[in-house]
Parts: structure tokens; sequence; C-alpha cells
């Protein structure tokens, strides 16, 4: 069972005081309980916009935030406690680009400190270093989206929605790949993709039901199939229905 991580709430944070509160427990164990006045007191959307922004800052990392209400009362929450500790879990792909989000608004935070250093005469020759840095975490953010695509292929392997062979293949020529520094590349086409394919699960659609002869069978998409046909001796190989079904 999962709870929320933060909670953002409008209420009276004093006598005659509207506001709102936020609380919540850091990864650290640190908790936190805040409070703020209305931003926009004849505004709700711009004052709600304003609270989750100031939220955003108290906490240091952008949140993705959820809106609830419960019995005529509003409030929005943030990121997740679980039962189990942190370290028992496998990270999901949403807790991978929840990094982009840290990584992209730390690079906002480094792109406002350069331009308020290149405003003064001073202190403009001190801001190369923090350009670069910047760019850096466009790279970061690449990677990170990348490993939350491939651990999202992963776990849909795990799932058994998808072909499950441990290695990928070309979705239109079969075992036409070759793969170097972590990217990969159809021999045929000259496809290529940005991760290891031929090193992880395959993860495309499953089309066809392969059996040998001894009896065994697994499920595999269009392309294993394909190769399947070529190398199976004594086997079949059969075409799914749009239902997962044998025709």
């Amino acid at each position: 069972m999962s709870f929320p991580r933060f909670k953002l709430a409008p209420g009276h944070i004093d006598v005659d005081v509207p506001g709102w509160e936020l609380t919540g427990d850091r990864v650290t164990g640190e908790r936190i309980v805040e409070c703020h006045e209305l931003f926009h007191p004849h505004d709700d959307n711009a004052d709600i916009e304003a609270a989750l922004t100031w939220a955003d800052g108290i906490i240091g990392t952008r949140q993705v935030w959820t809106h609830v209400r419960e019995r005529g009362f509003d409030r929005w929450e943030a990121g997740s406690l679980s039962d189990k500790p942190a370290d028992d879990q496998e990270p999901t792909p949403a807790d991978v680009r929840t990094l982009i989000a840290d990584a992209t608004a730390l690079q906002e935070r480094i792109r406002d400190v350069e331009r308020r250093l290149r405003g003064s005469e001073e202190t403009r020759h001190t801001v190369f270093r923090l350009d670069d840095a910047a760019g850096r975490l466009t790279d970061v953010s690449q990677a990170l989206e990348e490993t939350a695509g491939e651990l999202a292929r992963v776990r849909a392997v795990r799932d058994g929605s998808v072909c499950a062979v441990p290695w990928g293949v070309c979705p239109e020529h079969g075992n036409t790949l070759v793969s170097s520094g972590g990217r990969a590349r159809c021999k045929a086409c000259g496809r290529t993709w940005n991760y290891d394919r031929l090193g992880v699960p395959c993860g495309e659609p499953l089309t066809h039901k392969v059996t040998d002869a001894a009896g065994g069978s697994f499920l595999a998409c269009k392309a294993h199939a394909m190769d399947a046909t070529e190398r199976l001796v004594g086997g079949t190989v059969t075409l799914l229905d749009k239902d997962g079904r044998r025709d």
C-alpha cells in the first residue's frame, strides 16, 4: 500500500488568516511543515499555481501533483511513501523520470544564476563554467529517459504482454542487429536504436506462437517468428488473432 509523501492543502494557518499548509517527509527522513498566506486571494487558479510552485521550492525539486477532493475538501498530493523500505523496491520508470524533473529543475536554477551573474560587469567573467554545467544536465536527462524506456520494456516483458525472447531484433528484418557502445543498428536497413537492443529482451508486440518438434511453445513477435521459421526443424509457427489466440 502506498501513501503520498507530500500533501499541500488550503486552510486557515492562523485566526482569520487563510493560506496553505505543506506537510511531508523528505527521503532523508526530515519532516516538512510549512505554511504560507494566500498568494492570490481573488484568483483561485492563480493561487493554486503559485502554491504548487512554492511547495516545489520548499521541497527542493519539482513534483507531479495530483488533485484530491475528499468530503468536500481539496488537497494536492505528490510522491509516495511505501510500507516497504525504498531500498527493497525495484525503481519504476516513473521513479527514473522523477530524476529527470530533478535534473531539469537544477538546470533551470543554474541558468538563473548564470543570468543574474551576467547582469553585473564585475561578475560576468565568472559564468563560463555554468553554461557548460547546465548543458551537461541535458545529457543527464537524455540518459535517464533512455534508462526509463529500457526499464519499461523489461517490465513489459516480465508481465508477459510483449515478446520475451531474450535478445532484440529489427522489427522488419529479424535477426540482423549489431551492437556497439550501448547502441544497436540493423545491418539490413540501417535503422538505429539508442540502447543495446541486441542485449535486452525483445519487447515487440506478440503476433505468433512458435512450437518446436517436441511440443514446447512460446509466443513471439513477427520478427522472431520469421527467424524461427528459418531455423525451426519439425515445428510450426502459427499466427495469433487480434485477441492473442491462434487462428
